[in-house]
Protein backbone atom coordinates (compact mmCIF):
# COMPACT_ATOMS: atom_id res chain seq x y z
CA UNK A 1 0.00 0.00 0.00
CA UNK A 2 1.36 3.41 -0.90
CA UNK A 3 0.73 6.84 0.61
CA UNK A 4 -2.04 7.72 -1.88
CA UNK A 5 -3.97 4.55 -1.03
CA UNK A 6 -3.49 5.06 2.70
CA UNK A 7 -4.55 8.72 2.45
CA UNK A 8 -7.80 7.76 0.74
CA UNK A 9 -8.47 5.02 3.29
CA UNK A 10 -7.77 7.43 6.16
CA UNK A 11 -10.03 10.06 4.59
CA UNK A 12 -12.83 7.51 4.31
CA UNK A 13 -12.42 6.28 7.90
CA UNK A 14 -11.84 9.72 9.43
CA UNK A 15 -14.57 11.27 7.25
CA UNK A 16 -12.40 14.14 6.10
CA UNK A 17 -11.00 15.56 2.89
CA UNK A 18 -7.97 13.58 1.66
CA UNK A 19 -6.03 16.83 1.24
CA UNK A 20 -6.00 17.18 5.04
CA UNK A 21 -3.90 14.02 5.31
CA UNK A 22 -0.19 14.57 4.70
CA UNK A 23 2.94 12.54 5.44
CA UNK A 24 3.22 14.67 8.62
CA UNK A 25 -0.28 13.87 9.89
CA UNK A 26 -0.66 12.61 13.46
CA UNK A 27 -3.50 12.39 15.97
CA UNK A 28 -2.49 15.93 17.02
CA UNK A 29 -3.05 17.33 13.53
CA UNK A 30 -6.25 15.47 12.61
CA UNK A 31 -9.17 16.01 14.95
CA UNK A 32 -10.95 12.81 13.84
CA UNK A 33 -7.90 10.61 14.57
CA UNK A 34 -8.83 9.02 17.88
CA UNK A 35 -8.41 5.52 19.29
CA UNK A 36 -11.76 4.26 18.01
CA UNK A 37 -11.16 5.53 14.48
CA UNK A 38 -7.66 4.04 14.59
CA UNK A 39 -9.22 0.63 15.17
CA UNK A 40 -11.54 1.26 12.21
CA UNK A 41 -8.52 2.26 10.13
CA UNK A 42 -6.64 -0.93 11.04
CA UNK A 43 -9.63 -3.04 10.00
CA UNK A 44 -9.89 -1.14 6.72
CA UNK A 45 -6.17 -1.56 6.05
CA UNK A 46 -6.36 -5.28 6.80
CA UNK A 47 -9.25 -5.70 4.36
CA UNK A 48 -7.79 -3.50 1.63
CA UNK A 49 -4.19 -4.75 1.80
CA UNK A 50 -5.02 -8.36 2.78
CA UNK A 51 -2.66 -8.22 5.74
CA UNK A 52 -2.93 -8.82 9.47
CA UNK A 53 -1.71 -6.15 11.88
CA UNK A 54 -0.94 -7.28 15.40
CA UNK A 55 -2.87 -5.45 18.12
CA UNK A 56 0.52 -4.93 19.79
CA UNK A 57 1.41 -2.52 16.97
CA UNK A 58 -1.54 -0.15 17.53
CA UNK A 59 0.31 2.14 19.92
CA UNK A 60 3.02 2.61 17.27
CA UNK A 61 0.51 3.81 14.67
CA UNK A 62 0.74 7.48 15.58
CA UNK A 63 1.99 8.91 12.28
CA UNK A 64 1.49 8.29 8.59
CA UNK A 65 5.09 7.04 8.07
CA UNK A 66 4.74 4.65 11.02
CA UNK A 67 1.50 3.25 9.61
CA UNK A 68 3.07 2.77 6.18
CA UNK A 69 6.06 1.00 7.73
CA UNK A 70 3.80 -1.36 9.71
CA UNK A 71 1.81 -2.12 6.55
CA UNK A 72 5.03 -2.84 4.60
CA UNK A 73 6.21 -5.18 7.35
CA UNK A 74 2.85 -6.98 7.36
CA UNK A 75 2.93 -7.32 3.56
CA UNK A 76 6.31 -9.04 3.66
CA UNK A 77 5.57 -11.25 6.66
Amino acid sequence: MDFAQLRQLMADVFECDPSLITPDSTPDTLEAWDSLRLLDLVLAIEQEAHVEISPDRLEEMMSVPAILEIIREAETA
